[in-house]
């Protein structure tokens, strides 16, 4: 009985971890203008934060070229990680003839990039206790209360500061920007 009463109450505290996570974006957020989105599919989502990057840019530059996601997988994808290495983005925008710059990042730095209308990836770990459930994201915007990001199946989606540092902490603050 004890094990069932402790399991449930495992359950419920989870799920309301869970939901702390986000809040509501307010009119006076800052938001990069021209971000595109695009749907992940399963293990896809360091192709797709690298697609929104540079096909930004290109949208920025008025620049016709536009990349697919399927195709930067193509590239890039490692069936053995079951996604893409950290490296693999850096290099794949440097072989297109971007500027990348891999840093330990902070919530202000990440504000100053947004700032200088440059969106930025960053790596957080989503996983519970010893499950490591890596994930990219693109940061794309901020409120007060967190950043904005394109990620996986959610545009616009904010994170609020407290929840982006524990699961961006786990990744020792992996970030990426990528310029033309």
């Amino acid at each position: 009985m004890k094990n069932c009463l402790f399991l449930c109450l495992l359950v419920v505290l989870l799920c309301l971890t869970g939901c702390a996570t986000t809040g509501r974006i307010t009119a006076d957020a800052r938001i990069i203008e021209g971000v595109p989105y695009f749907e992940q599919e399963d293990f896809q989502c360091g192709p797709a934060a690298l697609v929104t990057v540079i096909n930004y840019w290109h949208r920025k530059n008025r620049c016709n070229e536009r990349l697919s996601v399927d195709a930067v997988a193509k590239e890039i994808f490692s069936n053995r990680a079951k996604g893409v290495l950290n490296l693999d983005l850096e290099l794949y925008a440097r072989k297109l003839g971007f500027t990348s710059l891999q840093f330990s990042g902070t919530i202000e730095k990440i504000k100053e990039y947004i700032d200088e209308n440059s969106p930025v990836i960053i790596l957080v770990d989503n996983g519970r206790a010893f499950y490591q459930q890596n994930h990219f994201m693109v940061a794309k915007g901020y409120t007060q209360d967190g950043i904005i990001f394109n990620s996986g199946r959610e545009e616009n989606h904010l994170i609020l500061k407290e929840s982006l540092i524990t699961i961006w902490k786990k990744t020792d603050f992996w970030a990426l920007a990528i310029k033309p």
